[in-house]
């Protein structure tokens, strides 16, 4: 069925709405967990243009994340 795809991580992870995010690894390590505006989220994935102080939140479909758009926020990582 179109949009259900299982879609994996760069460390292999089924990636999950509200769950998973992409990091740049030589900031935020992988399978880190960080809380952003209240909501803890787990490093799984990466991308070209996720470089640095730059985080991607994974939705499930692309209007979603169109809706949501670009933000700033402070991140915490959980240590």
């Amino acid at each position: 069925q179109y949009g259900n795809e299982i879609v994996q991580g760069a460390i292999g992870v089924r990636l999950t709405a509200g769950i998973s995010i992409a990091v740049d690894p030589r900031v935020i390590p992988y399978m880190s967990r960080v809380l952003i505006n209240g909501r803890t989220y787990i490093a799984h994935d990466t991308g070209a243009s996720i470089k640095g102080n730059r985080i991607d939140i994974y939705f499930d479909d692309h209007q979603e994340a169109s809706l949501f758009g670009t933000q700033f926020a402070e991140v915490f990582l959980y240590t």
